[in-house]
């Protein structure tokens, strides 16, 4: 009786248990404000909270797990300390504000007072040229190159100075080459003791400039694909820098990259909601490779599609803003907002969409024609 008591205890248990999920919180604050801290029920109300990662130069955001977003609460502070926290009193919450705008502080943490942090680090003498990426710089593979000190039978020498608001909570990781194709084999990030030498013994590939050409892509897609784009690791899988194939017939497509190796998926717009599927059901097709060697020409096949872009309706302005809204350094400002504010360009893309009360400030845009959405109303404006 007992063994067929089990398995169904085991599937019980297993049919209400709650897998945690990945989880981000979005903040926009004034392009004054160079570093957000967060504190809260995501990590104990800690002090100083935890980092944020810089995604422009009024956005931040913090990544994390959690299966339920019940009760989750935070506070944004503008330095390690609870004096820099918001003048807002009271919480933040998960499940109306995972994207939001604070505009006042109580104070303003100075950054000059950042530590400098030398990373010294010996790699396989194959390696031309390393890149340091980590908390401190968002994680980008090619912001931060080191600089070749050493050469020897052993291996390579590389340095760099940077400067972190706190050593304690610093990680990083190398990368040999111009995107994550090249980063360390090594799962693991490095975290900073002063000084030691670290030693970066593998990586999955090791860019070679003399490897370097043009990759050409012929793309074979479904019929009705209003587009065809490529994301990876060229561009640091950031779907604003896309590239955009060019059209040969109604299902075919090709694009040149010019590089060593990439690391890749097919989209039939830029961003992930439209990229490509293994089957019906929307399953993930792993990242797709090529190298100049290997190639230089990759014939492929996009079987299908998790979504199919389709044109917006443009937003009909019928109902004006009466709010003051001007622009300021390539920025939207927005007085007397009561609700939320969006920022839509001309094609009916929503660029941000910030649930805010008072005045609000865009991150920077390009030159060009941009519809506002305040509290439901809308106008449009023009950016120089």
């Amino acid at each position: 009786m007992k063994k067929r008591i089990l398995p169904f205890l085991i599937l019980t248990l297993l049919t209400t248990m709650s897998f945690a999920q990945s989880r981000q919180i979005q903040v926009t604050v004034a392009d004054s404000v160079q570093v957000v801290y967060i504190a809260g029920t995501v990590n104990n109300w800690s002090e100083p909270g935890t980092l944020m990662t810089r995604v422009t130069d009024t956005t931040f955001t913090y990544d994390f797990e959690a299966a339920d977003t019940a009760g989750i609460e935070f506070k944004f502070l503008t330095g390690p300390a609870w004096k820099y926290e918001q003048v807002q009193a009271a919480n933040f919450r998960y499940s109306t504000d995972s994207i939001t705008r604070v505009d006042e502080f109580k104070a303003y943490y100075d950054t000059t007072l950042a530590d400098s942090v030398t990373i010294d680090v010996l790699v396989p003498a194959e390696v031309f040229q390393l890149n340091l990426t980590g908390n401190f710089n968002g994680w980008d593979p090619i912001a931060n190159p080191m600089e070749m000190v050493d050469s020897t039978a052993d291996g390579k020498e590389f340095m760099l100075k940077i400067y972190t608001l706190d050593t304690t909570a610093l990680e990083f990781k190398f990368v040999a080459g111009p995107g994550w194709s090249y980063q360390q084999s090594n799962d693991a990030n490095y975290k900073y003791m002063d000084g030691n030498v670290v030693t970066c013994e593998e990586f999955d590939a090791i860019f070679n400039p003399n490897n370097v050409g043009d990759i050409v892509l012929n793309i074979k897609v479904p019929e009705g694909t209003p587009e065809v784009w490529i994301i990876g690791d060229f561009v640091s899988w950031n779907p604003d820098n896309a590239v955009q194939a060019t059209k040969v017939t109604d299902t075919t497509y090709t694009i040149t990259i010019h590089a060593a190796d990439i690391s890749f998926k097919v989209y039939n717009h830029p961003g992930w909601d439209w990229e490509e599927a293994k089957n019906e059901a929307g399953e993930s097709v792993a990242d797709r490779t090529a190298s100049f060697l290997d190639g230089p020409t990759f014939d492929i096949t996009v079987a299908f599609w998790k979504a199919v872009y389709e044109t917006p309706t443009p937003v009909q302005e019928t109902d004006n803003v009466t709010n003051h809204i001007y622009v300021k350094n390539g920025s939207v400002v927005v007085e007397g907002v009561e609700k939320d504010v969006a920022v839509i360009d001309i094609q009916g893309r929503v660029l941000q969409n910030v649930r805010t009360r008072g005045t609000f400030m865009s991150r920077s845009l390009n030159t060009g024609v941009y519809i506002i959405r305040v509290d439901n109303k809308v106008q449009k404006v023009m950016v120089p």
